[in-house]
């Protein structure tokens, strides 16, 4: 918004009252004096008319001042924060990478054709995903290439063994056993939004059958199949879940060395299981595996999807406008009250050039070629949210897991901050980036969407503070890297400890945390929670069907205990947790509105960004015709004053004139 034009209008006005006001000699050149002129102006008639005449100047001058204030306010472009979701046609491909120590020396090589792969891809949507013994997922499916390309770089630093690097692995060595293929694909599968469903922000690319979306998705999976321990679920499973999903798996084979022609044999497994999706298969090495990839892919259809949540600034003359033209046609219907057609001289065309004027800005007239840039808060946000079992508890609003709140409230102060950078932090019992730092705020969704608790059977007891140490190594690195712009944490939680002994202090340097809350999810009466084996969202229709039976709740063991589990919100900690990090803690139930919480969260201001990525608009031009119409109607503003500063008062009151 100009700003400025306002005080300069105001100044513009005050110069116009004041030559109104100041003393005009040559007025009284052509007044000459009249005897008895009081038995005149004493007369009923004279005064009715004189107060309806009054009266009316009285309402041209209303009329004139709300044309001014009105014209002034539009002339200096009034702006608001909105924000749109931009539809895009694209499809998705997760990028799928076995980090076994069987694949250690080709791992960087398979970094490098996946970077090849990200720059050949042009509007489509990619992420990364890691598996050794359980899987983590680098980054969220995006189309933010710039920041698919820094983490893959980030991964080839990794393993050529560049010092610094070498916590990217920590988290694909939580499970049992090694290379673990099919929990790997199976891993990278549930990656996608929805777990074959659709995110709320997905539309128009419809369901088939079953409920599979019509939306292309593939895999490319780098790995050499040399299985090494007992996993949830095979190859030959995962491929069939993929089939059943639509997904297709293209297979990159660093090694594509078997030990015999049988189709038992690694490489002729992997072969299988990829054609059997319709996905492809290729040795590392081949020319042609970049380029056969890429076209595979581009075959498959694009499909609608609502794009990454973008607040822009956008002009909204709406109402100033409109007020002004109903004041300028007011103006105009008055002064001819009170003048008649008598006179149709220059002021007439003036007055008509100011309906004109402000009747045409309200149409809005512009060029193309225009652009308005995106709002930003300039903010740095991390999320640090609890994903071990207790948080599957099904204890918030009617009986949905506590994760359910969780997910909303993170889209939720995400759209409250429009342009920040978004980290996401997990924790069970170890803590891992889920998602580093970006304004993909459509990867955020991704992200949140496919948030899981903990596989069961690996959970090994867990702390509330297990995230310390690598959100305190993120907001050190963000500090470094832009000291002047704030960082703000939101922890997610329910403060349930299963780990032995007490948890360390939450604390972090000082000035890391600017602002932010810490959320606590559950109730005191607590919740049951259903074991997550692994399967859930992967397996057939008869296994679904079993998880979704009684038996599928957790078991209390403890001694003399039988019957549910059931988890308990522990607010105590929550308080002591939020009280380290210098937080406000606030309980979070469904429907509860953000707005309290995000105020208690000092999340600062949105403002006008200055970035490489505006919107294209056309060029508006409607300010232009309000800054005339402004300047036309000062004169009018001069000329209702000086007639209302020189009639006469009432009788006793007024001398001779």
């Amino acid at each position: 918004m100009f700003w400025w034009l306002l005080p300069v209008a105001a100044a513009a006005a005050g110069v116009a009252a004041w030559v109104a006001l100041r003393s005009n000699r040559m007025s009284n050149i052509r007044r000459r004096p009249v005897a008895h002129v009081e038995r005149l102006t004493a007369l009923p008639e004279y005064q009715a008319a004189l107060r309806r005449h009054r009266r009316r100047l009285l309402l041209a001058g209303a009329a004139c001042a709300l044309l001014l204030a009105s014209t002034a306010v539009a002339a200096a472009r009034p702006v608001d924060v909105s924000t749109i979701r931009p539809e895009q046609h694209n499809r998705d491909i997760m990028l799928c990478l076995d980090t076994s120590g069987s694949m250690s020396s080709a791992d960087a090589a398979v970094v490098d054709v996946f970077a090849g792969l990200a720059r050949t891809f042009d509007g489509e949507r990619i992420g990364l995903t890691i598996f050794d013994s359980t899987a983590i997922q680098v980054f969220p499916l995006t189309d933010d290439y710039a920041y698919a390309q820094e983490q893959l770089h980030l991964a080839k630093d990794a393993f050529d063994g560049k010092p610094g690097s070498s916590g990217f692995l920590d988290g694909t060595w939580s499970g049992r056993g090694s290379s673990l293929i099919g929990d790997g694909l199976a891993s990278c599968l549930n990656s996608f939004p929805g777990h074959g469903g659709k995110t709320p922000s997905e539309a128009g690319g419809g369901t088939g059958q079953e409920g599979v979306p019509q939306r292309s998705r593939s895999v490319v999976l780098a790995t050499d199949n040399f299985l090494s321990g007992e996993p949830i679920m095979s190859l030959e499973q995962a491929a069939q879940v993929a089939r059943e999903r639509s997904v297709h798996v293209h297979a990159l084979n660093p090694g594509d060395l078997d030990y015999g022609s049988g189709p038992d044999q690694p490489g002729a497994q992997l072969r299988a299981a990829a054609e059997s999706t319709g996905g492809l298969y290729y040795a590392l090495d081949n020319a042609d595996a970049v380029a056969g990839i890429v076209n595979a892919v581009e075959q498959t259809e694009t499909a609608a999807i609502q794009g990454a949540a973008r607040a822009v600034f956008s002009d909204v003359p709406g109402l100033p406008l409109a007020l002004g033209l109903l004041s300028a046609l007011a103006l105009y219907a008055v002064l001819w009250r009170l003048q008649g057609s008598g006179r149709l001289g220059r002021a007439w065309l003036r007055r008509g050039a100011v309906v004109l004027l402000v009747l045409v800005a309200a149409l809005r007239p512009g060029l193309p070629g225009g652009s308005v840039r995106a709002a930003t808060t300039d903010l740095n946000v991390f999320f640090v949210v609890d994903t071990t079992t207790s948080m599957v508890a099904e204890d918030f609003g009617n009986g949905s897991p506590r994760l359910e709140g969780v997910r909303k409230d993170i889209m939720a102060i995400a759209e409250q901050l429009p342009g920040a950078r978004f980290s996401v932090i997990t924790f069970d019992t170890t803590a891992h980036v889920r998602m580093p730092l970006s304004t993909d705020t459509l990867a955020l969704e991704t992200i949140t969407d496919v948030l899981e608790p903990q596989v069961t059977d690996y959970a090994k007891g867990s702390s509330i503070t297990a995230a310390r140490q690598v959100l305190s190594e993120r907001l050190s690195a963000a500090r470094d890297s832009n000291p002047g712009r704030p960082r703000l944490v939101y922890y997610l939680g329910d403060g349930e400890q299963t780990s032995a002994g007490d948890s360390e202090a939450m604390t972090v340097d000082g000035g890391l945390v600017a602002g932010g809350a810490v959320l606590g999810y559950g109730t005191a009466a607590g919740g049951r929670m259903k074991e997550n084996t692994g399967l859930q969202g992967t397996a057939s229709k008869e296994n679904a069907a079993q998880e979704n039976d009684g038996g599928a709740y957790l078991q209390d063991n403890r001694a003399g205990s039988s019957g549910d589990a059931v988890s308990v919100i522990d607010e105590e900690r929550l308080r002591n947790l939020a009280g380290q990090l210098g937080l406000p803690y606030v309980h979070r139930a469904a429907g509860a509105p953000v707005a309290d919480m995000m105020q208690q969260a000092r999340p600062g201001k949105v403002e006008r960004a200055d970035g490489k990525d505006p919107l294209a608009v056309g060029a508006e031009l409607y300010w232009i015709f309000a800054a005339g119409a402004f300047l036309l109607a000062l004169p009018e503003a001069v000329g209702i004053i000086r007639q209302l500063r020189g009639l006469p008062g009432r009788p006793g009151k007024e001398g001779v004139r």
